[in-house]
């Protein structure tokens, strides 16, 4: 199906916790490349297990997934071949937390999603001590997480039913990996 980019066999379009959409690829300085370049299908997923709708987050609603270029204040050897992914979701009803899959290409290269905290420090939300995890499906690669409302990954910092989460689906060198986080920009994992 050209419309389900998490593979469930039910239409993206059809469905508010589910958003596809195209990309454009963005160069290596993080700044967009010209319209007619190359672009990517990215899918989100909103109330997920797993890549597929939670029947105990029904209610979960996507209501912005929007492309930036990538953020300045990256840590150093950091590349986001997408630049900065900034999304808006409703949770569902009595949920304090939401989880998120995020559905690429793997020719990206990509290996997990960062979000920064509150205390300007980068986390790798797509990794086992977050919660999450990577995993490929269907020729795709899914970045799965989880983002509290309110809490150090919600950009609007309030506990209001609603996330608002800018972050990247990025690459990093494995030289980098264990170092620890410079004074500027931190990095965990």
């Amino acid at each position: 199906m050209a419309d389900d980019g998490n593979g469930d066999g039910i239409p993206d379009s059809t469905q508010a916790a589910v958003h596809s959409t195209r990309l454009v690829l963005s160069s290596p300085t993080g700044a967009n490349q010209p319209a007619d370049t190359a672009s990517t299908p990215v899918t989100l997923v909103a109330g997920s297990q797993d890549g597929q709708l939670d029947p105990d987050s029904s209610g979960a609603r996507i209501t912005r997934l929007e492309q930036e270029d990538a953020p300045a204040e990256l840590p150093q050897g950091m590349e986001t071949p997408l630049g900065l992914l900034r999304f808006e979701a409703t949770l569902a009803t009595g949920r304090s937390s939401q989880t998120f899959s995020l559905y690429l290409d793997p020719a990206l290269g990509v290996g997990g999603y960062w979000a920064r905290d509150s205390a300007g420090n980068w986390v790798h939300l797509s990794s086992a001590p977050y919660g999450g995890k990577v995993a490929s499906e269907g020729g795709r690669l899914r970045l799965d997480f989880e983002i509290a409302d309110g809490g150090p990954f919600d950009a609007d910092g309030q506990a209001n039913g609603v996330i608002t989460a800018p972050g990247v689906a990025a690459r990093m060198p494995l030289s980098l990996v264990g170092q620890a986080p410079d004074a500027v920009a931190g990095l965990w994992f």
